[in-house]
C-alpha cells in the first residue's frame, strides 16, 4: 500500500513538472515550434503562425498571431487566434472552450473541416470577418456570440447572445450599410434587442420577436428619410417579401415612417411622417387589431397623391379596428383647392361626426362619382354630425336631364342627423343654408337662404327665400316626424315667379311659359298616400303675368286647354302664343280640390275654366266653357 503511494506520488510529481516544463516552454522562444510538433504529431494538419502568445496568470489561454492550418499543404489562415481552455467542463469528453476569438477570417456556406466535431465555445468573438454565398455577403463584420456548439446543423447552434456588425452586407442582392444586429436566443425564442441599417429605400431601426410559431411580435420598426420609386431593387425587395410574409406572421406593435417620400405610377407621397401601432399582418395583408384593442394611426404629408386625389398639408389622427374607424383629427387641402376637416366615427353602416368642415372647393360631381357616393350613402343606417360648416364651396352636376349649379355655398348645422334607419331627411338639429347663386335645371335663383331646425322630430322650415331675375318667393313650413300621422303645413309667397319653375323642378308638364304672383297655404297628413288624400286642406291664388302659351295649330283654345291635362309631352310643332289668365283659385278641404272658375282668352277666344277633384274616391272633372260675344258654349 505504502508502494502504491509513493508511485502515485512519483506520478503526480512528474506530471506536475511536466506541466510546469511545457507552461515555461511557453514563454520561450521554443514555445511555438513546441506546439506546432504537438500539432503535427496529434492531428493531420500542419501549424503555422508568426508568434504565440501566452501568460502563465492565464493558464489555459493561448493565442496565435497569423496562424495557419493546413493539410496536404491546403488551408485556412487568420490574422489572429486565441482560444481559453475550460478544463473541468471538458473532462466529459467533450472539448469545451471557455472563449474563442477570431479575427480576419473568411468564411463560405459551410465550417471549416478542422473545426472537432464535438466542440463547445461558451462565448465566440470574430473580428473582421469575410463570409460569402449566394444569398449573403460581407466583410469586415465583428461577430459576439454565446453558448455555440457544433452540430448537424450547417453552421451549429447557439444559445445566447448574437451580436453582429458590419459596414455593408448584400442580403439577396439588397445592399446594406452601417449594419448592426443585438440579439439573443433563449431556447427556441429569438429577441431582437436591435436592428439598424441603411439602405438605399432609407434608415432602418427596429426590435423583434420570433417564436417556434413562425410568428414575429414587432416592437418598434423604424424606416426614415426614404426616397422610394421604381426599380429594379423595388421588384426584388416586393418578391421577397411577398415569399417571406407567406412563411411568418406578425404583429407590429409600432411602426414609425419619418421623412419618407415615394414616387409611383398612381401614388405619390412627399414628406410623410406616420406613427402606427397594433397592426397586424398575415399572408401579406394588413389588418387592424380587434375590437378591445384598436390600431392605432396618425401622420401628417406635405402631399398625398392617389390617382386623381392630391391631398396637401394633410394630417390625421385614427384609431382602427375591424368595425369602428374613429377619426381623432383629419384636416387636408384636396387638388390645391379647397379645404376639409373632421373628426368622428365612421363604420360600414354608421356615419357620427362631431365635426365637419368644408371651405372652399369647386367640385363637379360627375355621372361615374355622383352613382359612387349614392351607393355609399344609401349602404348606411345612420348619419349623425354634430357640428357641419361649408363655406365658398361650388358644386356642379353636369346631368343632362338635370344639371345642377351651387356657386359659394355656405351651410352651418348643428347637431344634425341626415339619415335614420336608413332613411335620409332631417331629423334632428339646426341648419341654416345660403348661396350666392345657383342654376337648378336651367332656372336661375341668386343669393337663395334657407334656416330649417328639428327638435325632438319636429321639422320646421323657419325661412326660405329665393330670388329670380324678376321675382322673389318667401316660404315656411312643418312636420311633425315624431308623430305617427305625420301631420305638416306650408306656407309660401311669392311675386314674380317663372312659371317653368314647375316643370323643371318637379316634372309637372305645364306648357306656359311667364311669371305670377302666388299665395299657398296647405296642411295635412303625411303617414302614408291615403292619409294625405283624406287630410289635404287649404288654399292657392296665383295671378299670372306675361304668359306665353304653346299652341298646337289648327286647334281651338278650349282643344288646346284639354289638351294640358291629357298630354305628357309639348305637341311637334307647336307655337308659343300670348295668352291672358285671369286670377287663379284653388281651395282643398279634406281632399276635395275645388278650382274656382277663372278665365283664360286670346285674341279670338275666351274660355271659362273650373274643376273639382276628390284625392279619395279619384273622382272630378274639369269644366271648360268657351265665351264669346253674347253666346255661352259649354263643352
Amino acid at each position: 500500500m505504502r508502494l502504491l503511494a509513493k508511485l502515485l506520488t512519483s506520478l503526480l510529481i512528474v506530471l506536475v513538472v511536466a506541466l510546469c516544463t511545457v507552461l515555461t516552454v511557453l514563454h520561450t522562444s521554443y514555445g511555438l515550434p513546441m506546439v506546432q510538433r504537438v500539432v503535427s504529431t496529434l492531428t493531420p494538419y500542419q501549424l503555422n503562425a508568426s508568434a504565440l502568445e501566452y501568460d502563465i496568470l492565464s493558464p489555459f489561454s493561448i493565442a496565435f498571431d497569423e496562424p495557419e492550418l493546413l493539410k496536404d499543404n491546403r488551408g485556412d489562415s487568420v490574422a489572429f487566434l486565441s482560444f481559453t481552455v475550460s478544463p473541468l467542463d471538458s473532462l466529459t469528453g467533450q472539448l469545451t472552450l471557455r472563449s474563442l476569438v477570431i479575427r480576419g477570417a473568411t468564411f463560405n456556406d459551410t465550417l471549416p473541416e478542422w473545426v472537432p466535431n464535438s466542440l463547445t465555445v461558451k462565448h465566440i468573438a470574430l473580428d473582421d470577418l469575410a463570409y460569402d454565398s449566394d444569398a449573403l455577403s460581407f466583410s469586415q463584420a465583428d461577430v459576439q456570440l454565446s453558448d455555440w456548439e457544433n452540430s448537424e446543423k450547417e453552421w451549429g447552434t447557439w444559445n445566447g447572445k448574437f451580436q453582429f456588425s458590419a459596414p455593408q452586407i448584400s442580403l439577396q442582392g439588397q445592399t446594406l450599410s452601417n449594419f448592426l444586429l443585438d440579439s439573443e436566443k433563449r431556447d427556441d425564442t429569438w429577441e431582437v434587442w436591435g436592428l439598424s441599417f441603411n439602405s438605399v429605400f432609407g434608415n432602418v431601426t427596429g426590435s423583434a420577436t420570433l417564436d417556434t410559431n413562425n410568428h414575429w411580435t414587432i416592437h418598434q420598426l423604424g424606416l426614415s428619410d426614404a426616397r422610394i420609386e421604381p426599380s429594379e431593387a423595388l421588384s426584388a425587395l416586393s418578391s421577397q417579401w411577398q415569399a417571406f410574409s407567406q412563411h411568418y406572421s406578425m404583429d407590429i406593435r409600432r411602426l414609425d415612417l419619418l421623412d419618407v417620400s415615394a414616387e409611383m405610377p398612381t401614388l405619390s407621397i412627399d414628406h410623410l411622417n406616420l406613427s402606427a401601432q397594433s397592426i397586424t399582418v398575415k399572408n401579406g395583408q394588413l389588418t387592424w387589431a380587434n375590437t378591445n384593442v384598436p390600431s392605432l394611426l396618425s401622420f401628417n404629408a406635405n402631399l398625398l397623391r392617389y390617382d386623381t386625389w392630391v391631398l396637401t398639408d394633410a394630417l390625421g389622427e385614427f384609431s382602427l379596428s375591424p368595425d369602428l374607424l374613429r377619426v381623432n383629427a383629419f384636416s387636408s387641402k384636396i387638388n390645391d383647392e379647397g379645404f376639409i376637416s373632421f373628426a368622428g366615427d365612421i363604420s360600414k353602416a354608421r356615419v357620427q361626426l362631431q365635426t365637419l368642415v368644408v371651405n372652399g372647393f369647386d367640385l363637379t360631381l360627375q355621372a361615374p362619382l355622383l352613382t359612387s357616393l349614392n351607393t355609399a350613402w344609401s349602404a348606411l343606417d345612420d348619419v349623425q354630425i354634430a357640428s357641419l360648416s361649408v363655406r365658398h364651396t361650388n358644386v356642379t352636376v353636369p346631368d343632362v336631364n338635370f344639371p345642377l349649379q351651387l356657386i359659394g355655398i355656405n351651410l352651418r348645422g348643428n347637431a344634425l342627423s341626415l339619415r335614420e334607419k336608413q332613411r335620409s331627411g332631417m331629423w334632428q338639429g339646426d341648419l341654416t343654408v345660403s348661396m350666392k347663386a345657383a342654376s337648378v335645371n336651367r332656372v336661375s335663383v341668386s343669393a337663395p337662404h334657407a334656416s330649417m331646425s328639428v327638435n325632438d322630430g319636429a321639422w320646421q322650415l323657419d325661412a326660405l327665400s329665393l330670388s329670380f331675375p324678376q321675382g322673389q318667393l318667401n316660404a315656411t313650413a312643418k312636420i311633425d316626424l315624431a308623430n305617427p300621422s305625420r301631420p305638416w303645413e306650408m306656407k309660401a309667397q311669392g311675386l314674380s315667379i317663372p312659371t317653368s319653375l314647375y316643370q323643371r323642378w318637379f316634372g309637372v308638364y305645364l306648357p306656359l311659359s311667364g311669371d305670377h304672383d302666388v299665395y299657398a297655404a296647405f296642411s295635412g297628413l303625411a303617414a302614408s298616400n291615403d292619409s294625405f288624400a283624406y287630410s289635404l286642406t287649404g288654399t292657392l291664388n296665383a295671378t299670372p303675368h306675361r304668359v306665353l302659351f304653346s299652341r298646337t295649330q289648327g286647334t281651338t283654345l278650349s282643344q288646346d286647354i284639354l289638351n294640358v291635362f291629357t298630354d305628357n309631352e309639348r305637341t311637334q310643332g307647336a307655337v308659343d302664343l300670348p295668352l291672358v289668365i285671369g286670377d287663379i283659385a284653388i281651395t282643398a278641404d279634406r281632399g276635395r280640390i275645388q278650382i274656382t272658375p277663372m278665365t283664360i282668352e286670346d285674341d279670338n277666344e275666351k274660355t271659362e275654366l273650373s274643376g273639382e277633384w276628390d284625392l279619395v274616391t279619384q273622382d272630378g272633372a274639369l269644366s271648360n266653357k268657351t265665351i264669346s260675344a253674347n253666346t255661352f258654349e259649354e263643352r
